[in-house]
């Protein structure tokens, strides 16, 4: 348990406001999950450190997202979840299809025995505690997948943060039409006692860095390296116009995410922008710019963690548009995705990272990619049983949706090849209506069942099934009705800072009313699209950040082109060219690989030997 106080030795605020110390021991560029897991790390073992962000507010893509981290052999509550898991298991997995041959073993290695590490280190000095939970990883049907991988934020209280609360970013929601976990009745939950997923994370790890005398500089993006030959010995930011040398005696850390936010760097390295952007503002690829400018390798700057996006009207984030991330809805059944020709193009039910993958592949003969732009089509019975983002089952039709009394119809409307389109669904609804798919085998997999129409206690006779929209509706004013109840006991749990007993209490009942679903049939996300009328929604190929950047040894130390440490210099996130390249092992698997090598290079650089810096910039 942490003491959780507001009393800091650290500080966060502006230049402007707070000026910036001319010399630390290390200096980390960018505060999302793996900056800020690398600052108090390194305070940790007694390092001055400063932490820059580009940004306004603090927290990155880890502030807007879940917060989960998917640590194979993580040990919490496995009795409760009734999941055996190993390091044998998880490599088996890991280095699956094909991926020994392709991936790094010592890194590899690293994560794998420092994440179980990584995830108590967090509870054992931040006021945060995890709570796993049932969830299946990404491959879910290969050798070694498990279920019980992925450990998600419990609540964290935001009171020892004081005023540095306002530099932290309010939780966004999706709202997924369909999820296996009560998510329903957090709905009403407030932002004043009690703080959940990235926000909770972000907050946890900004509070403990504080705490222990890291300060953090906002709006002060990094604009070269300071370097005496080989070696890095600070970086220059810039703020209000001016820039600023700060010089770093033991090291650099790059966690500054990806450049998913940069047209031309995304065009440079993955042949054409995002179309749209469901990750916040900033990620312009400085980490990539700054590693090259000191002779870093990069790798897997080909990859991204894709997902589709959907950008609903007037929603953005900061003044720019920013997307909902596109999951649940596509597993249900009586619907399909299909591209400008009209034609199914993948199992619209796959993890993510691979569907928005196969949206963002090249047509080898056009140069162009068919999928990019794509659209979900369902059906009445989809409508009335499920709605979308929110919208209860059956409810007012939003204007983003496309509505038609028939497929033609709905083909002109949207611009989809009317031949295409029902020649498509010709096909697919004969299979469909016997829960099949011969076509790409949507429903053959564990996680594509996961977020399907199942109602293992009930079946036929639950009320989602009898009356959905009642049953959306009635669980909305419970939300909002019990909202400030749940929030001041939740407040109060989370101030308590117990998680061995928030788990005693939590993971066992919900591990019961999770694990039925492990055994939805394939009917739960497959159905005919047979019922007028007919629905659209456009959806886009994007990214929650990209893969690449320098290429780091096992200590997350940036290595040249020709494989030697670059003195100083380290990177971590999406800023440091991901350990496992492009395979994203489970539900957060880019937050895990960030916290984890994010405490490495924040050990190892202030474990560095005290350099002697030189003079000049």
């Amino acid at each position: 348990m942490v003491d959780s106080s507001t009393q800091q030795r650290g500080s966060i605020g502006s230049v402007t406001q707070l000026g910036i110390p001319d010399e630390v021991d290390v200096a980390i560029v960018g505060s999302g999950g793996a900056g800020l897991m690398a600052a108090l790390t390194a305070a940790k073992e007694g390092a001055r450190v400063i932490v820059v962000e580009s940004r306004e507010l603090v927290g990155g893509a880890t502030g807007i997202s879940a917060g989960a981290a998917w640590i194979p052999n993580h040990g919490f509550s496995t009795a409760d979840l009734k999941v055996t898991d190993d390091l044998d298991q998880a490599r088996r997995y890991i280095y699956g299809e094909g991926r020994d041959k392709i991936l790094d073993h010592d890194l590899v290695e690293q994560f794998l025995h420092t994440g179980p590490e990584v995830a108590r280190f967090i509870e054992e000095h931040t006021s945060f505690g995890w709570i796993p939970t049932i969830w299946p990883d990404y491959r879910s049907d290969i050798d070694g997948a498990s279920v019980g991988r992925a450990l998600f934020p419990g609540p964290y209280s935001p009171a020892g943060l004081g005023d540095a609360a306002k530099y932290v970013r309010p939780a966004l929601t999706t709202g997924m039409a369909k999820n296996p976990l009560p998510f329903w009745l957090l709905g009403g939950i407030g932002i004043k006692d009690v703080w959940l997923a990235g926000p909770a994370l972000v907050g946890a790890l900004l509070e403990a860095g504080l705490r222990h005398g890291v300060d953090v500089r906002v709006e002060a993006p990094a604009v070269r390296l300071i370097t005496d030959g080989p070696a890095v010995q600070g970086v220059v930011i810039r703020s209000d116009g001016v820039e600023h040398p700060v010089r770093a005696t033991r090291g650099v850390i790059l966690a500054s995410g990806g450049f998913e936010s940069s047209p031309d760097v995304t065009t440079t390295y993955l042949g054409a922008p995002l179309g749209v952007q469901v990750s916040p503002e900033g990620h312009d690829g400085i980490a990539v710019q700054l590693a090259q400018e000191v002779g870093a390798d990069l790798t897997g700057v080909e990859d991204a963690w894709w997902m589709p996006g959907v950008q609903l009207p007037g929603e953005e984030l900061e003044g720019r548009p920013l997307s909902r991330v596109f999951l649940g809805e596509r597993a249900l059944p009586h619907s399909i995705m299909v591209n400008s020709k009209g034609e199914r193009f993948a199992n619209e039910a796959l993890p993510y990272d691979q569907l928005g993958k196969i949206m963002r592949e090249v047509d080898s003969e056009t140069g162009t990619m068919p999928n990019a732009t794509a659209w979900l089509i369902f059906d009445q019975t989809y409508w009335t049983k499920f709605g979308i983002f929110g919208v209860p089952p059956g409810g007012d039709v939003p204007d983003y949706l496309y509505r038609a009394d028939t497929l033609s119809e709905l083909a002109a409307e949207i611009g989809v090849d009317e031949v295409g389109l029902l020649r498509t669904v010709d096909r697919f609804n004969p299979e469909a209506a016997h829960a099949r798919d011969p076509q790409f085998n949507r429903g053959d997999t564990v996680f594509d069942r996961y977020f399907g129409a199942f109602y293992p206690r009930l079946g036929k006779y639950s009320p989602d099934v009898r009356f959905p929209a009642a049953t959306a509706k009635v669980r909305t004013r419970i939300a909002a009705a019990i909202g400030p109840i749940v929030s001041k006991l939740a407040g109060r749990v989370a101030k308590k800072d117990d998680p061995d007993r928030v788990r005693s209490i939590l993971v066992g009942p919900l591990a019961r009313i999770i694990r039925p679903v492990l055994n939805s049939p394939k009917s739960s996300v497959l159905g005919p699209v047979d019922t007028a009328p007919y629905y659209a929604l456009e959806v886009e190929a994007s990214a929650l950040g990209t893969v690449g950047g320098p290429k780091t040894d096992a200590l997350g130390r940036a290595l040249d082109t020709d494989g030697r440490v670059i003195p100083g210099l380290y990177a971590a996130g999406n800023a440091g060219g991901a350990p496992t390249k492009g395979f994203y092992g489970g539900a957060g698997g880019t937050i895990s690989l960030g916290l984890v090598f994010g405490h490495l290079a924040g050990r190892d650089a202030a474990r560095r030997p005290h350099v002697e810096l030189a003079k000049g910039v």
